[in-house]
């Protein structure tokens, strides 16, 4: 395994990416080799000691592109230090004490995954870009969305200080293997068997009861 850290994203609209590359760029700026890729055209994670994934967070779920980058590379992400953020709040009233336990739960679902840094972020919304079902969803005379503006909540400052952090504990974790940051990060790896993993990851293709 070498030292390169990979940011690794899923983006609808484009929101998600544009953090996850100005990511990238702080951790460049702390010192580290960094790839930046879509979920989608990865092959392999073999190079990378650790990923930071990104992805939107809708209804409750992550994208199937995402499920889809831990269904295929669980048991290599349960061996590396691992960091995730998501992007989901784009109602300007709507505190992120209510929407934070929604991503925390959906974490503990992928409980061998164990990351040492989570964060949930402000999102971009624009109606006029909206495509197939989320524009029919939009419509809907119950939805929250249907009189929402072009809003876009991204902290960038909250993004940088949280970039900040992250690169501390990585940092930690390669030169002082013995400090409480580091071991945070060491502690945040699973190792979980191969068989547990599967079967945690089949069980959120399942449907769930409402």
């Amino acid at each position: 395994m070498k030292g390169r850290i990979l940011v690794a994203y899923a983006s609808r609209y484009g929101a998600t990416r544009e953090i996850a590359e100005f990511l990238a760029t702080k951790l460049r700026e702390s010192g580290f080799e960094v790839d930046c890729s879509a979920i989608r055209d990865l092959r392999t994670i073999d190079d990378y000691r650790g990923v930071v994934l990104g992805a939107p967070f809708y209804y409750g779920r992550w994208p199937r592109p995402a499920r889809r980058f831990l269904n295929r590379f669980g048991p290599a992400l349960a061996q590396r230090d691992v960091a995730v953020f998501a992007t989901g709040r784009v109602e300007p009233n709507l505190p992120e004490s209510e929407v934070r336990p929604q991503l925390d739960a959906l974490l503990d679902r992928y409980g061998w995954l164990r990351p040492f840094a989570s964060a949930l972020f402000g999102g971009r919304w624009d109606p006029a870009a909206l495509r197939g079902l989320d524009r029919w969803m939009r419509k809907l005379p119950g939805s929250p969305l249907h009189v929402l503006p072009a809003t876009d909540l991204r902290d960038w400052d909250e993004i940088g200080a949280w970039a900040t952090h992250v690169a501390a504990a990585l940092h930690a974790a390669a030169a002082q293997p013995n400090s409480p940051t580091a071991e945070s990060v060491r502690t945040s790896r699973a190792d979980a068997t191969l068989t547990t993993i599967r079967n945690d990851l089949a069980d959120q293709q399942l449907p769930r009861r409402p």
